[in-house]
Parts: structure tokens; sequence; C-alpha cells
């Protein structure tokens, strides 16, 4: 149990952890549902899970809609790396962006999940078909995370061997 609490970054823990126990607690004391382990560990899992996903929904949905609509402007991939190697600084408050679009995203999460009762009324699917849209939308969602995370890979090697090349 000590060696899993101490593998977790901090990044893990406002990024996943926290956000995931909000949302479980969202959920139980509005009375939608209880999400509950017998374990503290059997808990810890259930939190991170919940919130890689609200991470992930931040990540791939929250953050494009964001950049589409011009509320928030990034610079070149390869000017990053450059300026985080210079000031470390830019780690941490990339770290607090993320979990303030992490936090924007339990929101919404949060307000779906007490609205679910009159989305569900809107297309009456059987709970099975809500069980495999659901599936569906978390491979979709993990997918283009995967994707998404592959391209900051490629990116970042491609500024690398670059720089190689130019010494």
């Amino acid at each position: 149990m000590n060696d899993l609490i101490a593998k977790l970054s901090s990044y893990d823990i406002f990024i996943n952890i926290i956000p995931g126990a909000v949302f479980v607690f969202f959920l139980s004391s509005a009375g939608l549902y209880t999400l509950q382990s017998d374990t503290i560990v059997g808990n810890l899992v259930l939190y991170y899970f919940a919130g890689l996903i609200i991470s992930r929904i931040g990540s791939v949905i929250i953050e494009p809609l964001l950049r589409a609509s011009g509320f928030v402007k990034y610079n070149r991939y390869s000017d990053f790396i450059i300026a985080s190697e210079k000031d470390a600084k830019i780690q941490t408050l990339l770290e607090a962006s993320n979990l303030y679009r992490t936090v924007i995203a339990l929101i919404l999460v949060c307000a779906i999940a007490s609205s679910w009762d009159l989305i569900a009324s809107w297309i009456p699917f059987e709970k099975r078909t809500w069980i495999l849209v659901g599936c569906v939308g978390l491979a979709a969602l993990f997918l283009l995370s995967y994707r998404k995370q592959n391209s900051f890979i490629f990116k970042r090697v491609g500024h690398h061997t670059r720089k190689a090349e130019d010494v």
C-alpha cells in the first residue's frame, strides 16, 4: 500500500484521484448513485479511474473546444519544449492549467449526471443499450487520448532528433 501511494505523483493526485473522489462523492451526496469499494485501495482505484475519465474528457473534448473558440491559445509544441527546458516553472503552470481544465470537465460531468434521467428520457434506449453506448464512448475517448499522447511523443522525439542533427 505504501509503495502504491509513494508511486503516485502530485499530478496523479490532483488531476485524477481528487476529481474522481469529488465525482464519486457528488454522485452519492446527490442521491444519484453510490460507488464504493470495501477497501481503501479499491476506493483509490475507483477514484483514479473516474478521475482519469474526467481528465480525458477535459483533454479530448473541453480543450479542443476552448482552442477552437479562441478562448485559449497555445504556442507551437517545439517552442513549448524549448521554453520548458529553460524554465522549470512552466511545468508547474501546465499542471495548474490541466487541473483547471479537469475541474471544468468535472463540473460538466456532474451536471450531466444530475440531469441523466432527463437526458435518457429524450432517447429511450434500454439499459443494456446505454451500457453499450457508454462503453463505445469510453473506447472512443481513450482512443483519442492515445492518439493525442502519441502526437506529443512524436513531436518531442522530432524535436530532439532535429536538435541532434544540428550538432
